[in-house]
């Protein structure tokens, strides 16, 4: 099995007090037990995963020197080959899926990477799981991981 992760899950990772934690944990461990083949994020995860860094910094969550501890530890994932980065799909792929089905760009990234790779894409945005749910199976919600043969 391959994932494809969005900045969401991979926040998880680098910062342990959010809610699902223990969930992207656990994706982690099945990549490194072999139970997942990869882990893969579009470039622009990248962007995502360090302004959610930068956000927890300027709400006091943690200091500028952890903040560039945690981008080392998610440069460190990628180059032990943890999180693959993936070339982001083509913008008019991206815009058309988002024209059509009323998702925002960003997230849309993710939906039409996992479609292109033929990957479940694993999220822990709620708003987005629950807005593309019912049509889109291969979206599913990291607190389901594990269950039911995702």
């Amino acid at each position: 099995m391959r994932l494809v992760l969005n900045a969401s899950v991979v926040v998880k990772w680098l910062l342990p007090d959010e809610p699902l934690a223990a969930d992207a944990l656990r994706v982690e461990q099945d990549f490194r037990n072999g139970q997942v083949e990869a882990l893969l994020v579009p470039e622009f995860c990248l962007w995502e995963v360090a302004n959610a860094i930068w956000v927890a910094c300027r709400r006091g969550r943690i200091d500028e020197p952890t903040a560039r501890d945690l981008q080392q530890f998610l440069q460190s994932y990628i180059q032990q080959g943890i999180l693959s980065v993936l070339q982001n799909p083509p913008l008019s792929d991206v815009l058309d899926f988002a024209l059509r089905h009323g998702v925002p760009v960003y997230d849309s990234i993710y939906i039409v990477l996992a479609q292109q790779e033929g990957c479940l894409l694993l999220t822990a945005d709620e708003r987005l799981f629950q807005a593309v749910a019912d049509d889109l199976p291969f979206v599913q919600w990291l607190g389901n991981y594990g269950q039911q043969g995702s």
